[in-house]
């Protein structure tokens, strides 16, 4: 469970990279912040369970990508 978390932390992460990018903001609602949920909720199952470098990272990498792109979102004028 940790690893498939990890490896949605990091797909989120390269869909934020993209929509980082202008006029691509759009991304960040239907690619970025499903992802990095689903991630934290995997991550956070698996270290729930017991403690793995892939689910520790992969929450800690979900939850980074998930600050940014709010943060990404308020600055463009997407949240309110």
């Amino acid at each position: 469970m940790g690893f498939i978390g990890f490896i949605v932390s990091i797909i989120s992460g390269i869909f934020l990279l993209v929509g980082l990018i202008p006029f691509l903001g759009w991304l960040n609602w239907f690619t970025t912040l499903p992802l990095s949920v689903l991630g934290i909720i995997l991550c956070s199952v698996a270290v729930s369970k017991r403690h793995t470098f892939f689910g520790t990272t992969g929450l800690v990498i979900s939850i980074a990508v998930f600050a940014v792109a709010i943060i990404r979102l308020a600055i463009g004028g997407g949240i309110f």
